[in-house]
């Protein structure tokens, strides 16, 4: 952790949770943490091992967005072109193809770039005593890390208008979820508990699954063509067939067709308990 200085890296089996860290300004992102966040999502990519990344804020609030000592600077055309393209755009991209299942974990105040973050996610779980908004507006802007275009895929285009055009800092989490916005919402007494158990569940599913599903998911959505959408994932699932692993199992289930009856009910029946 001694890596860096704006945020905390930590990897327990195949959980990496990355952690804001500059509580005393509400996790806030200066260029030092743009640089660093772009640092860590591409370290972790490379991690044997890692299926999950977590996405959290350290202190009071998940991020309230840009540090105001960064705007001075974007009084420079050039310099705001790159705050832009550079570090907002590549951070998102380096979320996008990290090859991970990344989990936002957001409580106290989710805004601005802060949300523009939690959108670059895959999973976005909330406390209910979470604030979330887009206050951009308000200073005559825009979302300009992806936010304005990635909050009109992540929910209804009407509701994504009224959050842009209202510049609200005080929607609920609930608010947010039923908008669509966000994967699920926990009571607050009981957000680290139910928060555990989903990361747990997901992290227990094999990795190359998981990264092919990523995959399939986000590519299919590039594409028109429900038919193109469909050989995507014909060809996810052939490769996996194809994995050594899936191979010895599949191997194990020729010799003995059994096992195989045995193995989908024990899972069924895991299934049901945890339900």
């Amino acid at each position: 952790m001694a890596d860096y200085s704006t945020i905390s890296y930590e990897v327990d089996g195949p959980v990496a949770t990355i952690t804001l860290n500059r509580p005393d300004k509400y996790n806030a992102i200066n260029r030092t943490m743009a640089a660093e966040l772009l640092a860590v999502f591409r370290r972790v990519r490379d991690e044997d091992g890692v299926s999950v990344v977590v996405l959290a804020g350290a202190g009071r609030a998940f991020c309230t967005g840009g540090d105001l000592d960064i705007f001075p600077s974007l009084a420079d055309h050039t310099a705001a072109l790159n705050w832009l393209a550079h570090e907002g755009y590549e951070i998102g991209k380096a979320i996008e193809l990290c090859e991970k299942v990344v989990i936002a974990k957001v409580h106290g105040h989710c805004l601005a770039g802060g949300l523009e973050l939690a959108l670059m996610c895959d999973l976005v779980y909330a406390t209910d005593s979470a604030r979330f908004g887009a206050t951009e507006i308000n200073m005559g802007l825009l979302p300009g890390w992806g936010g304005t275009v990635r909050i009109a895929r992540a929910m209804p285009l009407h509701r994504a208008r009224e959050v842009i055009y209202s510049g609200r800092k005080d929607y609920t989490a609930r608010d947010f979820y039923e908008m669509g916005l966000l994967t699920r919402v926990f009571e607050a007494d009981r957000f680290e508990e139910r928060f555990a158990e989903t990361v747990a569940n997901i992290a227990g599913k094999k990795a190359i699954a998981l990264r092919m599903g990523k995959e399939v998911l986000a590519r299919s959505l590039e594409t028109p063509s429900l038919d193109t959408a469909l050989a995507l994932e014909r060809n996810a699932i052939q490769w996996l067939n194809h994995a050594p692993d899936i191979q010895a199992a599949m191997a194990m289930f020729r010799e003995n067709p059994d096992a195989l009856v045995k193995s989908q009910r024990a899972a069924n029946v895991d299934s049901d308990q945890k339900a």
